[in-house]
């Protein structure tokens, strides 16, 4: 069922007090003030920065009309500059932040959120700003923020959440709902009226909430570090993300908090100024920021290890016992105690696998994935004891030829499982992304239903985002052929007892959460 903290607004209208639409006319800059003349020129946020203290040499805002990969607006070059030139420089009086300074119930507040909800707690900070109007500071900035946020699950309708069809994701749109809800109802709702309202009587509900979460999420820095408060940083946060920027954020020497945008490499006049978000899964991109990057590297699937895993994926591989029965993998002492050893059982397990995520040519199999299906599948605890964990998890450096032909092709199980998890095929999401309808199994298995053509962005980004984990199993699933291809043609392995292919016909057992690991935060 789904849950009744899902959201299912398109877009978030923020509806609070009227001076919230109040604007600072700040348009003059800081040397155009010293010459008392008027900047007309230069967008209003450039000229914001200016106005506070700030320098902007080579940068201006744009509508780059997808230039950056993307598309909307973004920052651009506007001369050609070298490496190392400073395009903006941003005092620490222009980071939207908090502090020691500010309103002790507004600090009572923030210490209500969790920490690991760091952009809750500056999401606060963004609506107290806003309620400010025009006697906030920071005015023209909160003025030029978006009144919605497309593109962010937490904004789905319901169709659009089906569609991710990705139990990690899905989990955490829950759990956020779920949070924004209670700490609304229990929490902003009791503050009118109360001495420890920082917001003047205002009341502040789930959807002014949710807007300044979306905001924060999406353009926030950790530029003092992951203990400190994040910041928002106006004009810089307008900088696009690409795994290869040509531009980067750094603190100033002595500059007393203040950062500056620097360019990476020499970058030409008109060229999107692009920054590096960090090496971020498509999770984390479509979670905060509501996009998606194609043929992410440092995505991945996400598995939760436990041995119903192995055995349905040795079920789906066909792997068979000496006798040429369907292989239990009921684990023995001894393989209990290397699974022990590679923490994936015992109290203090972690059992989150990972496929691919490694970034540009790293390994995409998980190697504890694999060294606990060459325990699982050995017929004696000689084939794989006292080999160390390092040794255990190395993928390209099989035990034994037998033994490594049935833990490939219960690890290959495993893969096609997951795969066989989702409601579509990788072809079927092409074809719908393609806006054609698809034919798909009805629940139970028996009959088919048509899905209509996507019917919105919303639904079409919940298809990209699945299709590249489709995309990603099907690459390790050619891995596994690959390293099965090469054991089997390896004459220097010695054969072992190992396990051997089945008759086909067997029904692997179900696994929990869909064999799908839950993303962490």
């Amino acid at each position: 069922m789904r849950s009744q903290y899902l959201l299912n607004t398109r877009r978030w209208v923020v509806r609070l007090a009227d001076q919230c639409s109040q604007r600072a006319s700040l348009t003059v800059s800081a040397q155009a003030a010293a010459a008392n003349e008027p900047v007309t020129d230069l967008p209003e946020l450039v000229s914001w920065v200016l106005h506070r203290g700030g320098r902007v040499d080579g940068a201006t805002l744009a509508n780059l009309a997808g230039r950056d990969g993307g598309s909307g607006w973004g920052l651009k070059c506007t001369r050609d500059v070298q490496q190392g030139h400073r395009l903006i420089t941003l005092p620490n009086a222009a980071h939207l932040t908090y502090g020691a300074n500010d309103d002790p119930r507004l600090l009572a507040l923030i210490e209500k959120v969790p920490s690991e909800l760091w952009g809750a707690k500056l999401a606060l900070q963004l609506i107290a700003q806003r309620l400010q109007g025009g006697e906030s500071q920071f005015a023209s900035y909160v003025a030029e923020l978006p009144k919605g946020f497309p593109g962010i699950p937490v904004f789905f309708p319901r169709t659009a959440l089906d569609m991710i069809d990705y139990p990690p994701c899905s989990q955490q749109v829950k759990k956020r709902c779920k949070w924004l809800y209670e700490f609304s109802t229990e929490v902003l709702a009791r503050l009118p009226g109360s001495p420890e309202d920082p917001f003047g009587g205002v009341a502040v509900d789930i959807n002014a909430l949710g807007w300044a979460m979306a905001a924060v999420s999406s353009r926030a820095f950790r530029t003092r570090g992951p203990t400190q408060p994040a910041a928002m940083l106006p004009l810089i946060d307008m900088a696009n993300h690409t795994f290869s920027p040509n531009a980067e954020v750094l603190p100033l020497e002595g500059g007393g908090g203040a950062v500056g945008l620097f360019a990476r490499r020499a970058i030409t006049e008109g060229e999107p100024l692009l920054l590096s978000y960090g090496q971020l899964s498509n999770d984390f991109l479509f979670m905060d920021y509501g996009f998606i990057v194609e043929d992410n590297p440092y995505d991945s699937v996400q598995l939760r290890f436990d041995v119903n895993l192995l055995q349905a994926g040795a079920l789906v591989a066909n792997v068979s016992d000496a006798l040429g029965a369907p292989l239990d993998l009921a684990p023995r002492t001894w393989q209990l105690q290397l699974l022990a050893e590679l923490g994936l059982v015992g109290p203090a397990a972690n059992t989150e696998l990972n496929i691919g995520g490694g970034g540009p040519g790293a390994e995409l199999l998980d190697g504890r994935l694999l060294a606990a299906a060459r325990i699982m599948v050995a017929r004696a605890d000689g084939e794989v004891s006292g080999r160390g964990v390092e040794r255990l998890c190395a993928v390209d450096r099989p035990l034994g030829r037998d033994n490594e032909l049935a833990a490939l092709r219960t690890v290959g199980g495993v893969l096609a499982f997951a795969l066989s998890n989702f409601a579509t095929t990788l072809d079927q999401d092409k074809t719908l992304l393609a806006g054609q309808p698809v034919a798909v199994p009805q629940a139970g298995g028996v009959g088919e239903r048509e899905l209509p053509p996507l019917a919105s962005e919303d639904e079409a980004l919940a298809v990209r985002f699945r299709l590249e984990k489709k995309k990603i199993l099907s690459r390790a699933l050619q891995r596994v052929g690959a390293l099965s291809q090469a054991a089997a043609g390896n004459s220097e392995l010695r054969q072992t007892a190992g396990s051997a292919a089945a008759k086909k016909g067997s029904k692997p057992a179900p696994a929990t959460g869909k064999g799908f690991g839950s993303k962490k935060r």
